[in-house]
């Protein structure tokens, strides 16, 4: 997933409603989130270069190189790489690629892994994927924006955004608040960094 552009919006609930989010349907919406891959911290590419090192069995579906130097609208940075992958729904702006970390039913393998484990699911995936639609500065959490003018990745035409074009990133009426749907992630969050 490309990393946020523009300053982030934070919602306030005296000002306008907040975002409703439905709940992650992986076999509907088959990970598009994941299209792009992911931007990664510097700890969290020593991870993943450690968990994939120590289970190669797991990862035996990844390139030589699964992490690479990459740039998105003058940023540059490391990020997961992709494979071409032709999704049934997408929306035209998105790339036909997924993360090469995606098995083919489109979960992660660095998730996948931790459960087998027996360890907290999200413990090797990088923040960005498991807080996803939700993003983090240095204030805390960001709420997932409310519609496509407000969406931090929003280009303009040619490519007008990400969260608001993925099904659950994607502002429903009929949805639950965002703290509620993604209560499992802020709870995550708190518990990782002591914030809100």
């Amino acid at each position: 997933m490309p990393p946020a552009r523009k300053p982030a919006n934070r919602q306030s609930s005296t000002r306008k409603p907040p975002t409703r989010l439905h709940y992650c349907k992986l076999e509907e919406c088959e990970g598009i989130c994941c299209s792009d891959g992911a931007f990664l911290l510097p700890e969290e590419e020593r991870l993943i270069r450690r968990v994939v090192a120590k289970y190669p069995e797991h990862f035996r579906h990844l390139p030589k190189a699964y992490i690479l130097d990459a740039e998105w609208e003058g940023n540059f940075g490391r990020k997961t790489a992709v494979y071409k992958y032709r999704y049934r729904n997408k929306p035209g702006h998105f790339a036909n690629t997924r993360c090469a970390f995606a098995e083919q039913d489109g979960k992660c393998s660095l998730q996948t892994l931790a459960v087998s484990l027996g360890k907290q699911k999200w413990a090797f995936k990088p923040m960005g994927c498991w807080l996803f639609p939700l993003s983090a500065d240095e204030k805390g959490l960001v709420p997932p924006p409310r519609t496509r003018r407000e969406d931090p990745n929003n280009l303009g035409k040619d490519y007008p955004g990400f969260t608001t074009f993925t099904p659950c990133g994607e502002h429903s009426a009929g949805g639950k608040v965002w703290w509620i749907a993604l209560k499992e992630e802020v709870a995550q969050y708190r518990a990782e960094t002591g914030g809100e």
